[in-house]
């Protein structure tokens, strides 16, 4: 089925690029800002989104679990709520605690709302024909930081960043909810109505996926993946400006891997189902560490940091859509919620430590030390993927 004649997708690609844009990106948009507001350092403020991504880590593996139970048609609805009370009690931060408390909440509302929880319905009710889907709506909500960036921009310009949070927790209500409970509804009865699918429902509930021999060369595949491109993103202009690159190229270079993401995307779509997705996942985990090396030839070649943030863009691009794909391929259609949400916490957690494992980094070796990790992590997710052997 073309996505475009698919209401259930169409409907999950706006909801996921606006609570993408509300609780996710709003955070690196608007933390320049709050450091200022409350005169936090940027470690301080930084910590927060850790948290955030930790607490989203934990909660996967069990919101997975009751999506397989079929609680999609609730847990979408209650995740976005409880997302617009964050943002609106974000407006009311006055403490650093009280900033860390918020977080931790939005976390948590994370675990209910973004792509792990998206793609386990999605799989759920569309089993080996998912992968489409997912990438069309991947595709759309690679457009989250496009949204939030210039909006939140233009809203604190003109009135300061609580108005740009309430203006966010807003598009959460009046667009996100009814789209999202929506696109569950619908996709939880095409999953009831799929006979493959309801023995998750009583599977899932026996062994865990930490206990299969096969979860650990997966997760911890991914999570080298997310560790290097975690500490990348985090960095990415003290990196370059270690590197000698001029504030205009790095900008320039920094703006490209949002559309690179979407083009990896595309370029996905395109190659359909003709080759295994565990095999493309590696081979975009050997494009980032390409990439890393062009960064690395910066110092010499400026113009190589273009090359960079094109090579990281497509990798990065592809992998959120490989990862469940590849889950499912390996655990199987049975309890792939929580499989996936477990693959999800080790991927999470290592994002959540790339920014602090960064700094350490260059504090004892430099930045030299911190690209050579970035250029060593893919490559070990790389030897751990080529362990998996795919499930009948």
């Amino acid at each position: 089925m073309s996505v475009l004649r698919d209401p259930p997708i169409l409907a999950f690609m706006v909801a996921q690029t606006l609570i993408w844009a509300a609780i996710f990106y709003s955070f690196p948009a608007l933390v320049l800002h709050w450091q200022q507001d409350f005169g936090w350092s940027a470690t301080a403020a930084m910590g927060a989104f850790s948290v955030a991504l930790a607490l989203q880590g934990l909660a996967a593996p069990s919101v997975g679990r009751l999506i397989d139970r079929g609680f999609a048609p609730r847990g979408f609805p209650i995740g976005a709520v409880g997302a617009v009370v964050g943002l609106v009690a974000l407006t009311q931060v006055q403490g650093l605690w009280g900033f860390y408390a918020v977080w931790a909440w939005l976390g948590v509302m994370m675990g209910f709302t973004l792509y792990d929880a998206c793609f386990a319905i999605v799989t759920r009710a569309r089993g080996a024909s998912a992968r489409q889907a997912i990438t069309a709506i991947t595709l759309v909500a690679g457009f989250a930081s496009t949204i939030a960036y210039p909006l939140t921009a233009a809203v604190t310009e003109a009135a300061g960043w609580r108005a740009a949070v309430w203006v966010l927790a807003g598009l959460v209500l009046v667009l996100n909810i009814p789209l999202a409970t929506f696109a569950a509804r619908r996709l939880e009865a095409e999953a009831r109505d799929r006979t493959p699918v309801q023995p998750a429902q009583t599977q899932s509930k026996g062994r865990s996926p930490f206990a299969r021999a096969e979860f650990w060369p997966l997760g911890i595949g991914f999570a080298f993946g997310a560790l290097g491109t975690g500490i990348l993103l985090s960095h990415l202009l003290p990196l370059m400006a270690s590197l000698g690159v001029v504030d205009a190229m790095a900008i320039l270079a920094a703006s490209l891997i949002g559309p690179a993401q979407v083009s990896g995307r595309i370029i996905l779509t395109l190659a359909g189902a003709r080759v295994q997705a565990r095999h493309l996942s590696q081979a975009a985990f050997i494009l980032l560490a390409l990439a890393s090396l062009a960064l690395a030839g910066a110092a010499a070649f400026p113009w190589l940091v273009l090359a960079f943030a094109v090579g990281q863009g497509l990798g990065y691009g592809v992998i959120s859509i490989l990862r469940p794909v590849v889950t499912r391929d390996v655990m199987g259609d049975a309890g792939f919620g929580e499989s996936a949400g477990a693959v999800a916490r080790l991927s999470l957690f290592s994002f959540a430590l790339a920014p602090g494992l960064g700094a350490i980094l260059v504090d004892l070796a430099g930045y030299g030390a911190v690209i050579a990790l970035c250029v060593l992590a893919p490559l070990a997710g790389v030897v751990s993927l080529r362990r998996l052997r795919v499930a009948p």
